[in-house]
């Protein structure tokens, strides 16, 4: 950032059919309604699908995506890695939305094999993969029109905060998004950009991977005047500051550690220029009023 008829003697047998029947007549039934119905198991989807409008088109969500704002109420397919694929079924989706992952290619196969249509997304990529997503998914639910206004208005809403930091002097970063191992954003990931955008550089720019595992002897060889540490819950919480800033306390070459929360900056959602005026914020503090809703 797992996976009943009890009493007659093939009950399994019996209920494995019943899936199975379920399975192939899902997008049969869903498309005879004209109904549009996805499950999104990433929050990033998950995310982008509401940001178009379509929210009444989900019809089951990942467990973190149920963390979203109007979205508890739906049904859970479980965690990101392990999604109930009978639960799934039952829901009788058109459109699965899901991240590109090993872990999860069985899952989505066994949808395909199954009739339902899968598009999976490459959530490791550049901010232009990210934008170019909204549109990809704007098809693929009908929102091709709202899709292109969101990608036109993120664009913008960016530049107007590489605009505000043009003038500034640029401190060295580090984005932390893993202690123990150490993981950090590199240049091949969006938030690479969004922290360059905000008026930051990036001291693992010069990785070509998303977000490569570093260690602790190249972190403190780069040296960065800023090491971003977004491996906390959404909230952060003080006794999980209190913890952060104590890990990073131990090593002298660390100057000064600032703390968002997960997926603020690292979510390849619909919220890229939120994520850069938060880091805009915590890179030069006093701007932090141009921030505030």
């Amino acid at each position: 950032m797992r996976t009943n008829l009890r009493s007659h003697p093939h009950a399994g047998r019996v209920a494995l059919a019943l899936v199975l029947l379920l399975a192939c007549r899902a997008p049969e039934h869903a498309a005879e309604s004209g109904e549009l119905r996805v499950i999104s198991l990433s929050p990033s989807t998950t995310d982008i699908v509401v940001a178009l409008g379509h929210r009444d088109a989900l019809v089951g969500v990942d467990q973190l995506s149920g963390a979203i704002d109007g979205l508890r109420d739906l049904p859970s397919l479980g965690g990101l890695f392990a999604p109930d694929l009978e639960r799934a079924l039952e829901l009788r989706p058109m459109l699965v939305l899901g991240v590109r992952s090993e872990s999860q290619a069985a899952f989505f196969a066994q949808l395909r094999g199954r009739g339902v249509r899968v598009l999976e997304i490459d959530s490791s990529g550049s901010l232009e993969s990210v934008l170019t997503t909204y549109e990809t998914i704007g098809q693929q639910i009908g929102r091709q029109p709202e899709a292109r206004a969101l990608a036109a208005e993120v664009r913008a809403q960016l530049a107007e905060v590489a605009r505000s930091v043009a003038s500034r002097a640029y401190p060295s970063v580090a984005l932390v998004l893993e202690r123990e191992p150490l993981y950090v954003a590199a240049g091949g990931s969006f938030a690479s950009a969004l922290i360059d955008t905000a008026g930051g550089r990036n001291v693992f720019a010069d990785l070509p991977q998303a977000y490569p595992q570093v260690s602790l002897e190249l972190l403190a060889e780069r040296a960065p005047e800023v090491l971003i540490d977004s491996t906390q819950g959404a909230a952060l919480g003080l006794e999980a500051e209190a913890a952060a800033r104590a890990y990073w306390s131990r090593f002298s070459w660390v100057r000064r550690v600032e703390l968002v929360p997960a997926r603020i900056v690292t979510l390849p959602g619909a919220q890229l220029a939120e994520a850069a005026r938060s880091l805009r914020a915590t890179l030069h503090p006093d701007l932090a009023a141009l921030s505030a809703p």
